[in-house]
């Protein structure tokens, strides 16, 4: 069972980096999609740019981080670190101060929705018409995968006392940080059974600028991705010790990351597998209450990562008596994924969403609680 996987990782893993230096996508400001062929000669000198770094950081690799490194080289390994995530912060700084795009589209409204969880005023906001041709009252009732999101930006709100939007955009940046911190928490756990290169991990995430600039992006993405990787590493120290407190933690920060991105559900998904695994692996040494203990967690970690979700959304929809049936559906994401649309084959349709918000449409006359 585990080489199949390894062995459909790698696959998937060679199509995804075969695809990305073959073929170059552009998405201009009105999200309009093209793909072109990459010219022969920059995907040979990505490769061979790619190779040298690799080759590169694995000699800086051995001489600083290898178990016989003295006290100047760890002095020099911990001052090149902290340089680096300096730059990295200041870099994200500057980087939202002079950009600050406009928060637009499917951002304003979930942030309106937040300001009007935390504020608890029905008519400053839910009247407002968003850019689906709907009030932003009957948009919360389309698009249910909203109200989570707009939920926990609203305790985030609680807990500054300041519902102000760009805080948002501070809250990505510790995010991305804690995404760096995780990512070599996880490769620190590698490294006790694998032969890791930590200066690669940090050149690679501190290089990869697509982070930080989406940190001005006020939406779940950033802090669902952090949420997600510390709960891998925690379920990965639960794998190693056994201690119950660190599936505990891993689905607390799962259910967060699945309330403000369900597709934070791919995560699940591959913990669920991963804890499987380990199960079948040791099924025959361990005693029949150990197996029964793997087995409640695993089911308590799906039940704590998705149903708060839903219990979230059924409380705001009946707070403000909304009808739970008449919901964007679905199917129309998978429809859209089948068909060739304006914005580039599998991108965002409007006609099917078009034509699924007229399902979605309630009576102008709304009774809030």
């Amino acid at each position: 069972m585990k080489k199949i996987i390894y062995f459909f990782g790698i696959l998937f893993l060679s199509i995804i980096i075969i695809l990305n230096l073959l073929f170059t996508a552009n998405l201009d400001a009105s999200e309009h999609i093209t793909i072109s062929y990459n010219n022969i000669v920059y995907v040979i000198g990505l490769v061979l740019f790619g190779g040298l770094i690799y080759f590169l950081t694995g000699i800086i690799n051995k001489h600083l981080c290898n178990d016989e490194i003295s006290e100047t080289k760890k002095v020099i390994k911990t001052s090149l670190l902290i340089i680096a995530i300096i730059a990295y912060i200041t870099f994200c700084i500057i980087w939202i101060i002079a950009k600050r795009p406009p928060v637009v589209g499917d951002q304003i409204h979930a942030c309106n929705l937040a300001q009007t969880f935390f504020r608890g005023n029905t008519e400053e906001f839910l009247p407002n018409m968003t850019y689906a041709g709907i009030p932003l009252i009957e948009y919360m009732q389309a698009y249910h995968q909203q109200i989570s999101l707009a939920f926990v930006f609203s305790m985030f709100f609680r807990i500054i006392n300041l519902d102000f939007i760009e805080s948002l955009r501070v809250l990505n940046v510790i995010c991305i940080c804690l995404t760096v911190l995780a990512l070599y928490k996880i490769n620190k756990q590698l490294a006790r059974e694998h032969k890791t290169n930590k200066v690669l991990l940090f050149t690679l995430i501190l290089t990869f600028v697509s982070l930080p600039m989406l940190s001005t992006f006020v939406y779940g993405d950033i802090p669902s991705i952090a949420l997600c990787l510390f709960a891998v590493y925690f379920m990965m120290r639960y794998t190693e010790t056994r201690k119950i407190r660190y599936p505990i933690f891993a689905s607390i920060l799962t259910m967060i990351a699945y309330m403000m991105r369900m597709n934070s559900l791919i995560f699940i998904i591959a913990t669920v597998i991963y804890l499987l695994i380990g199960l079948f692996k040791e099924i025959n040494k361990k005693s029949w209450k150990e197996r029964l203990v793997n087995i409640l967690i695993i089911i308590m970690y799906i039940i704590l990562s998705i149903v708060p979700a839903s219990l979230v959304k059924n409380y705001y929809l009946d707070k403000y008596n909304l009808d739970k049936s008449k919901e964007y559906p679905n199917i129309s994401y998978f429809l859209m994924a089948m068909e060739e649309g304006p914005r580039g084959n599998g991108w965002y349709n409007e006609e099917i969403r078009r034509t699924s918000i007229k399902k979605s449409r309630t009576n102008e006359d709304r009774v809030y609680r």
